[in-house]
């Protein structure tokens, strides 16, 4: 049997699945906040464990750990450092000065209700996930796939 129509087959298939795959990681805020535009530097600082203010409001960060590959994107493109090393750096924030880190979350509907009811929250999430509620605001595009 000749294999040109299985190598389409899979071919189809890949496409179609990287197609699915295809997605932008977005910075959000609740609907209500009043921010309108955080700097990149201002967001690395952010989850670095520093204290930013945006337009008056003390802001929070909550870390989307909903997904391997968002996590990696988040590590790569938000703080540019490797897990280990963005882990090593707050945990001696925390040990010397006693900041606030960010919040952990590993569920993704828990993470987008924690930013829509408080405006001062600051986090990521998939594109696809954040159009789906009204009542969470994109401020920016992070990264496009």
């Amino acid at each position: 049997m000749n294999p040109a129509p299985w190598v389409l087959l899979g071919l189809l298939l890949l496409c179609s699945a990287a197609t699915t795959r295809a997605d932008s990681v977005v910075l959000i805020v609740s609907a209500q906040s009043p921010i309108h535009e955080l700097e990149s530097g201002e967001l690395r600082k952010l989850f670095m464990g520093f204290s930013v203010v945006s337009d008056g409001v003390p802001l929070r960060a909550a870390r989307n750990r909903s997904d391997s590959r968002l996590d990696k994107i988040f590590l790569q493109n938000v703080v540019s450092l490797s897990e280990l090393v963005y882990e090593r750096q707050l945990l001696t924030r925390r040990l010397r000065e006693a900041s606030a880190l960010p919040t952990d979350f590993v569920d993704s509907d828990a993470l987008l209700d924690a930013v829509a009811h408080d405006p001062r929250t600051v986090s990521y999430a998939w594109a696809t996930a954040v159009a789906k509620r009204s009542d969470v605001r994109v401020l920016r595009v992070l990264w496009h796939d």
